[in-house]
């Protein structure tokens, strides 16, 4: 099966890390997908995305404080606090 999104729709990415938070009563998420590599090209991004589900839009997140030239890559994320 095959879904469509829409939205701002993030480049494929590989070695980026993700985090699925569910709503209170489970009855959406939002897919945090971190940085990354741009594929077979290998340029380090620096950005973030959140997928919403069961809508599947995207949208840019714009991290804060770090350089626009600055790529990570290989970083586990980790979900410390959902109230």
């Amino acid at each position: 099966m095959k879904q469509t999104a829409t939205g701002d729709i993030p480049s494929v990415r590989t070695r980026s890390c993700s985090v699925l938070v569910p709503a209170p009563d489970f009855s959406s998420y939002q897919l945090y997908m971190f940085s990354g590599s741009t594929g077979w090209d290998a340029v380090y991004v620096l950005d973030m995305y959140v997928l919403s589900i069961p809508a599947f839009v995207w949208k840019k997140i714009h991290p804060k404080n770090y350089p626009n030239e600055w790529g990570i890559v290989d970083m586990a994320c980790t979900l410390t606090r959902h109230d």
